[in-house]
């Protein structure tokens, strides 16, 4: 944020001004030394020890004051992010009280932003002194080179002339040093802004959105849904661990599959690595034969549905959450919203004990909506904060549905709800995507016992691949150890 706010906005205004005020003050220093020495010769011996200080002063205040400008630039980066941060979870910092601390967080990151600014304004002051003081031993020069070269003219009225106008002018190069100086180090400072901004122009792009694979795909692809990994290695970093150690396993088409795992598993790479926002560091992915590295980025990621653990939903309409590029009828849009049974609740008030009544509170502080919305044209705030989270998630799911993707991927999307919702957006699942490959990132064992395989993640690999039956019946395996604690904590 600060690099699309500050830094751009440097590089648009102050960088075009402190070059032209610069460029303007350099020439009227020199503009000013040469009328002076061209009345007073000798004033160029007492100038060029003074231009060597001046000089001097100059590369050592830019050097300091350009670290100090980036200093300044790096303290406000965490102000923007906490500052974007506070929004975006105003509700869950009130619901657990920790105003005070957000508080405490922001005062201490302005303060230590405040220090490197203040340190920014110190070292201006200090220049000016120095430059104050080299102005000053100008004028002393000029005046005192005038006296020692025609101060036995009596009389001479022309060269009296000729001496005020050369002192007048010394006079003013006070000031045109300041800003020479001043305008140097902006027009340096300013350029850490390019250099921050080119840092972003640098990063690697993503793969091509289209590839001449694309042309050769059928229009349908992929038909069965077949998803294989073939010894599939992934890091999200050159220099860090691998996070998928070589992960190899086969999903049969129109499999339901549940994937598990303890924390760090590796479970919510799997679809890092099948939308491909990280590139494999070796092996590959197939769909339907196909290696997924041939296909256009726009292709792949619009066959495949994503269900994600925190649902999004975008500042607008219903309509427009659902069909965001309007490829749909409104006739089509009121189906699948019946199908997740979200219309019913377009045209009547949940229960008092539904989620929505749960959230009622959060949404009415932040002057949401509760009532249920009664057309597509109905608006939703920003993060759609005026559904409750299962209304969210089901909405996620009837967008899913709009796509016609044959692979889906539900990463821990009940995660956040409670059993009833999350028992009715399951059971919504099954039965919207039974013909599609669905891959669920469980968060709770109980949703992905009735999966046709469950796949058990550990270190980056996969330890067991089976039917939940046969998962269960082995004794000291990871997955019944899993469903063992499960039950021991609830």
């Amino acid at each position: 944020m600060n690099r699309f706010s500050k830094d751009m906005y440097t590089v648009d205004e102050q960088l075009v001004v402190s070059g032209r005020s610069y460029l303007g003050t350099m020439a009227q220093v020199l503009s000013t030394i040469v009328v002076v020495t061209s009345i007073t010769p000798k004033f160029i011996f007492g100038l060029a020890p003074l231009l060597f200080f001046y000089v001097h002063q100059q590369n050592f205040f830019t050097m300091t004051y350009r670290e100090l400008k980036r200093l300044d630039s790096v303290t406000r980066s965490p102000i923007y992010a906490l500052l974007s941060e506070t929004l975006d979870g105003v509700l869950t910092i009130r619901a657990f009280g920790a105003e005070e601390n957000l508080n405490k967080r922001m005062i201490n990151m302005v303060n230590v932003q405040q220090t490197a600014y203040r340190l920014t304004f110190a070292a201006q002051c200090w220049l000016s002194v120095r430059l104050e003081f080299c102005g000053t031993m100008i004028v002393f020069v000029a005046c005192f080179v005038s006296i020692m070269q025609h101060g036995t003219r009596g009389g001479d009225e022309l060269f009296a002339g000729l001496a005020g106008l050369s002192i007048s002018f010394a006079l003013s190069i006070t000031q045109s040093l300041n800003w020479t100086v001043r305008m140097a180090s902006d027009l340096e400072a300013n350029m850490v802004a390019v250099e921050r901004i080119q840092q972003y122009s640098q990063i690697p792009s993503e793969a091509p959105r289209l590839t001449e694979t694309d042309e050769s795909l059928p229009s349908n692809w992929p038909v069965e849904g077949r998803i294989e990994f073939i010894n599939s290695k992934l890091r999200y970093r050159p220099g860090l661990p691998l996070v998928l150690k070589g992960l190899n396993i086969s999903i049969p088409a129109q499999a339901k599959v549940g994937v598990v795992g303890r924390t760090g598993a590796g479970k919510s790479t799997l679809m890092v690595a099948l939308l491909r926002l990280v590139e494999l560091d070796s092996g590959s992915i197939k769909i339907d034969g196909v290696d997924i590295r041939s296909v256009g980025l726009k292709t792949l990621r619009s066959k495949i549905a994503v269900i994600p653990q925190d649902p999004v939903l975008f500042s607008g309409s219903v309509r427009t959450n659902l069909d965001p590029f309007d490829e749909f009828d409104d006739d089509r849009l009121f189906e699948v919203l019946q199908h997740v049974g979200l219309y019913s609740s377009m045209v009547k008030n949940y229960s008092s004990n539904s989620l929505s009544s749960h959230y009622s509170g959060a949404s009415s502080n932040l002057g949401g909506r509760t009532q249920p919305i009664k057309s597509l044209s109905e608006t939703v705030t920003e993060g759609g904060t005026n559904f409750s989270v299962g209304q969210r998630q089901l909405m996620v799911i009837a967008r899913a549905m709009l796509t016609g993707a044959q692979v889906v991927i539900m990463d821990e999307a009940t995660a956040s709800v409670d059993g009833e919702t999350d028992a009715r957006i399951q059971r919504v699942f099954r039965e919207e995507f039974k013909n599609a490959t669905c891959i669920t990132v469980a968060h709770r064992l109980n949703t992905i016992m009735d999966s046709d395989l469950v796949l058990v993640m550990d270190d980056g690999r996969a330890a067991e691949f089976d039917t939940p039956s046969s998962l269960l019946s082995r004794e000291g395996g990871l997955f019944k150890a899993l469903v063992d604690a499960s039950e021991e904590e609830g």
